[in-house]
């Protein structure tokens, strides 16, 4: 994965308030954070009421969190990942710093899986957000299975099957699989499927660009 490191400045610039908010400071459709999410969503043409979603699940919009196993702020970005991008478990709490960060890991998620334009939205949302909790591999693994039985391998409700059968010996040591035993494919998929009726409630409450 081709990583650009975020410079000081480019930090600086990631952090500058909106000009021209869209929402009267104290004003918001799903979190105080709306224009912060809308503005760095934008710059990385990602879908900013997605993010907000993924950040209810993950953080309830606490800014200040941070997890038992290290991960911070809205986002819950771990600290190793974020040094992928220069980015420090500090500035983490910041959330327009970690909202960005956060939006390069959605798209590099959507790179590592490579689907089709073909992918329908839903599935393509669907995929992504999984990436997100479990990573790539475990989809792709998923993936390779449900092509071996002539399965859909783009569509999320079809792959959720092979998810579950990646903790049984017989699929995690077939010859499709390359990354072993997926202890927790059913904590990954209710997250997934949590994500997505959030989006669709959160939908109906925001305002669109």
């Amino acid at each position: 994965m081709a990583i650009t490191p975020l410079t000081r400045e480019r930090i600086a610039n990631v952090v500058e308030r909106d000009p021209e908010p869209l929402l009267a400071e104290g004003e918001y459709a799903i979190s105080p954070y709306d224009n912060i999410f809308r503005r760095v969503c934008r710059r990385h043409n990602v879908d900013w009421v997605l993010m907000s979603s993924i950040a209810y699940g993950e953080s309830r919009f606490r800014a200040d969190v941070v997890s038992p196993r290290g991960a911070v702020g809205l986002m819950q970005v771990m600290p190793h990942i974020a040094r992928h991008w220069d980015v420090t478990a500090e500035e983490l709490l910041d959330p327009a710093i970690n909202i960005d960060v956060a939006c390069r890991l959605y798209k590099s998620m959507q790179k590592q899986l490579r689907m089709p334009k073909t992918t329908a939205e839903r599935d393509r949302m669907a995929f992504t957000i999984a990436s997100y909790n479990c990573g790539a591999s475990r989809l792709i693994d998923a993936r390779n299975l449900a092509e071996y039985y002539d399965d859909p391998k783009y569509e999320w409700e079809a792959v959720c099957d092979y998810l579950l059968l990646l903790t049984e010996e017989e699929f995690y040591n077939h010859e499709a699989v390359t990354n072993g035993q997926f202890k927790e494919p059913h904590i990954t998929i209710a997250y997934t499927n949590k994500v997505l009726a959030t989006y669709d409630r959160f939908s109906r409450l925001a305002i669109r660009d």
